[in-house]
């Protein structure tokens, strides 16, 4: 039977309906297939990834816009008490076992890397971890983009440096005991050298005093004997010279025996010249009794309490004993002395002990002074002669009396001024000093005296010292001035 064209038609259209939909059912069975694959390769993946991440010994982490967790390896869920990766999504850092203060330093952390889009790197941080151990960690951080660039969250790993970090800190320990021991080491040598000098200053001082004190009391004996007999011996030869008199006017023509021996003595010239003989030797007497004060003076022994002195005396005694390296010789004209001395009450002080000081202070000037006349001839240095100043006065506030001993000698440099107060630091040749001299005078006059000695100088041109020394101390320091 011959079949309607139009029937035909359609069953045509059918057939090609069917075939291309047994064809798309085909096609969708292969990609279903494919994706099935797809996702198995996804997961496979995925769990590669996760095993990577696991088995880094980092900590690694990931965090949306919010500090919520997205992901992390598994060395970190078990830092945080948690036993999958996948416990930790959802959660943000006050959820987990870090300290309040901790999860807010996280957190701050977190927003700086994501508005500045910067990564920040090596960050020590600490860890209250789920064992109650308090960790150490060092932290980097990047901001986590999407595809587009923008960002979405904040990349983490970590590391824990707790050994390393408690390493620090017990050799932060050790170094903080070594320098105590260190700074008592050098207090305790500090002291063993304050002790040194305090010896070397005592016995020398005792030494000295006791010299001098010696050659004071054997300068008084002759001195007193020629002083006691002086004032009879006058007597005498006036009353001899009166019996010349009589005896001319008594015999106007004497002996010529007589007459020759009066003119071998030249009794007229010996008239005139005895009583300027018998002057001199009183001056003599008078000089050679200040010298013996002087030495008194400078060697007068300190009680255990501090006595009133004059210092003015004090400094003159110390420059009379020294007025033999004052005077001029066959290579310098003498060191003229400039005094500026104005009123200054008594101050209680050792004044033994500042003696010395005054002798090494003038000592050491007249020293720099001979150093510096080195290679210049006699009548350069009339020109510009040696000169020694010092100076006595009171502090404006009227507290401390202010001593200055200054020379025009060659100076220091600045490593000297550095210094010159060092025990054993000597400028001097080997055999001219022991470097303990301004040692012992700066401890005379800060330690002893709770005074300052300072020094200005500039090289080429002179030195000058400066001491200060309280005039009345208060009842607290004059206890102190008694400690050893």
């Amino acid at each position: 039977m011959k079949l309607n064209p139009i029937v035909f038609e359609l069953e045509q259209k059918i057939n090609q309906y069917q075939t291309d939909l047994e064809a798309i059912r085909l096609s969708n069975q292969l990609a279903l297939e494919s994706c099935c694959q797809i996702e198995q390769k996804l997961r496979t993946s995925q769990q590669m990834l996760q095993l990577v991440m696991d088995t880094l010994p980092e900590r690694i982490f990931w965090k949306d816009r919010t500090s919520s967790y997205l992901g992390c390896n598994q060395a970190f869920a078990r830092d945080a008490g948690l036993s999958s990766p996948e416990e930790l999504i959802g959660k943000n850092d006050y959820d987990l076992p870090w300290a309040t203060t901790e999860a807010d330093f996280y957190r701050q952390c977190d927003n700086r890397v994501m508005i500045s889009g910067q990564a920040e790197m090596g960050i020590i941080e600490s860890q209250l971890q789920s064992d109650g151990r308090q960790a150490w960690l060092e932290t980097n951080k990047a901001p986590l983009r999407d595809p587009k660039g923008n960002i979405i969250g904040v990349l983490g790993t970590y590391q824990d440096i707790t050994p390393q970090r408690e390493a620090e800190i017990a050799l932060q320990e050790v170094n903080q005991k070594l320098n105590a021991q260190s700074t008592e080491l050098k207090a305790a040598l500090q002291q063993l050298q304050d002790t040194q000098l305090q010896m070397v200053q005592q016995e020398k001082m005792s030494a000295l005093g006791a010299m001098m004190a010696g050659i004071a009391h054997e300068i008084n004996n002759p001195v007193g004997f020629l002083e006691g007999n002086l004032s009879p011996a006058e007597t005498y030869i006036k009353n001899l010279l009166r019996l010349t008199d009589l005896y001319q006017q008594k015999l106007p023509t004497p002996d010529p025996e007589v007459e020759r021996l009066v003119e071998t003595i030249d009794l007229e010239y010996l008239r005139e010249d005895l009583p300027y003989l018998l002057d001199s030797m009183k001056e003599g007497v008078k000089r050679i009794r200040e010298i013996s004060v002087s030495l008194r003076t400078f060697a007068r022994a300190d009680t255990e309490k501090l006595v009133m002195f004059d210092l003015q005396e004090g400094l003159d005694g110390t420059l009379h004993i020294l007025k033999h390296r004052l005077r001029a010789n066959e290579y310098r004209p003498t060191i003229q002395v400039v005094k500026h001395y104005s009123y200054l009450p008594p101050v209680l002080c050792f004044p033994g002990q500042l003696n010395q000081v005054f002798m090494n202070l003038i000592v050491n000037a007249i020293d720099a002074l001979d150093e510096a006349n080195h290679g210049k001839g006699f009548q350069a240095l009339q020109a510009n002669p040696n000169c020694l100043t010092l100076t006595i006065e009171l502090s404006d506030n009227q507290e401390f009396a202010m001593i200055r001993v200054k020379d025009n000698g060659v100076g220091m440099t600045e490593e000297t001024k550095q210094r010159i107060f060092e025990s054993l630091f000597t400028t001097k040749a080997v055999g001219k000093g022991t470097g303990l001299g301004l040692a012992i005078a700066r401890q005379i006059v800060v330690e002893k005296h709770h005074g300052t000695i300072e020094v200005q100088s500039q090289l080429g041109e002179g030195t000058e010292f400066t001491v200060q020394i309280p005039v009345n101390p208060t009842p607290t320091s004059r206890e102190c001035f008694r400690c050893p």
